[in-house]
């Protein structure tokens, strides 16, 4: 299980995160939602140890990782797929996914997990060779999960998975992220797209000004008079 205990962040003067707490669980999907500034993307970068803790601690399989370098965080089975999607235009597609490789962890069935990625995301079996700066953004943002996924990670964390991608393409990846969970992943979403993410979301949580002011079930959240009417124009 990954925890997030009492998770607070703050850039100097600002708090961006406050106290926030909750757990996923392996094959579990959790999406935290929130407009533009509400510590989304700050979350994930705390738990994946890009940026420190002010307060409280993440904790994986009963093991703190509070201060641990990204790079050992990522030995320990915790992915980021970062906003801006982070793949290296000059490079292959097979080049970009085989950087994802590095953790010990992942070396010894670094060509089966490639089967794997190739197996959820065929087209980019197809392009192997293409240099991804000649990709669309759809296929930029399926290059980036695949990366994290040759890490072999017990958890991904997926931030704004959705932004700048045709809706058509975006139902595409979350259908793919759906069959990455049925591998037994882990995973934390951050979104604004809500109806999409909830639809393959297993819980929810609101987030406002770096704190939690809501939760539940997907369906919960869908249903619920205050979240249609902040996130889905009021829509039923």
């Amino acid at each position: 299980m990954l925890e997030l205990k009492n998770l607070t962040v703050r850039y100097g003067k600002h708090l961006a995160v406050d106290g926030v707490s909750f757990s996923v669980t392996k094959g579990e999907a959790v999406v935290v939602l929130g407009a533009n500034g509400a510590g989304k993307s700050s979350i994930l970068k705390a738990v994946a140890g890009t940026v420190a803790l002010s307060d409280g601690s993440v904790v994986l399989g009963g093991e703190t990782l509070t201060g641990i370098p990204a790079h050992k965080v990522t030995n320990h089975g915790i992915a980021l797929v970062p906003e801006g999607r982070g793949v290296i235009g000059r490079m292959t597609v097979e080049e970009n996914l085989r950087l994802g490789a590095t953790p010990q962890r992942a070396r010894a069935s670094e060509d089966d997990t490639m089967a794997q990625v190739f197996e959820i995301f065929p087209r980019l079996k197809e392009r192997r060779s293409q240099f991804v700066h000649t990709m669309s953004g759809g296929e930029q943002q399926m290059v980036a999960v695949g990366r994290a996924m040759m890490s072999k990670p017990d958890y991904l964390l997926l931030d704004e998975p959705s932004l700048g991608l045709a809706p058509i393409v975006v139902g595409d990846m979350f259908k793919a992220l759906a069959r990455v969970r049925e591998t037994g992943v882990g995973l934390l979403i951050v979104e604004q797209n809500v109806r999409i993410s909830l639809r393959h979301a297993d819980r929810g949580y609101l987030l406002e000004a770096g704190r939690i002011t809501g939760s539940g079930t997907s369906e919960e959240l869908m249903n619920d008079a205050a979240v249609r009417q902040a996130f889905l124009g009021g829509d039923t």
